[in-house]
């Protein structure tokens, strides 16, 4: 139990640390967000439509979540890369401990992220219909954010480069 904890908390802090990633991991969903959400706001409103920022924050909020979690495969390639992954797997514990410390690891930055990106579409003018169904929202984003990670995490232990994991 304890790898799995240790494993989770090095994704937690090599997130943390990286204000770079955190910068960048706002960045596109905001580029959408101006660019779609601001742009064709006045087109979508004409057409009586309603709030365009409206519609488009959700997919934003889940795109976020669903590519920052299964590129932790990615993470996994660079750590074999490095020689940190060989260390780690020659520890005394289960090689399936690791892997589950890892991907948690990875849908919890996902979640994160994702949050920070909802609080940014809060921001810009998004309000949930009902606030009740906030809770439901964090659920599936959890949901979605373990899915994916595990994903990324099986595909990026299939694969020996990472340029082999973006065509797959």
């Amino acid at each position: 139990m304890s790898a799995i904890y240790i494993m989770w908390l090095r994704e937690l802090k090599r997130y943390v640390r990286s204000r770079a990633q955190i910068v960048a991991s706002l960045g596109q969903p905001i580029l959408y967000l101006v660019a779609l959400g601001f742009g064709l706001g006045p087109v979508f409103q004409r057409a009586g439509q309603g709030n365009y920022v409206q519609f488009v924050a959700p997919g934003i909020i889940a795109m976020t979540v669903l590519f920052s979690s299964i590129f932790a495969g990615v993470g996994l390639l660079w750590d074999r890369q490095f020689g940190f992954l060989k260390e780690t797997l020659v520890a005394p514990v289960p090689r399936i401990q690791i892997m589950l410390g890892r991907t948690l690891g990875a849908a919890t930055v996902a979640c994160i992220q994702g949050t920070l990106v909802a609080i940014v579409c809060l921001i810009a003018g998004f309000r949930p219909v009902h606030w009740t169904d906030v809770p439901l929202a964090l659920g599936f984003m959890i949901l979605i954010a373990s899915l994916f990670a595990s994903l990324g995490t099986a595909i990026g232990s299939v694969l020996q480069t990472s340029r082999a994991f973006s065509s797959s």
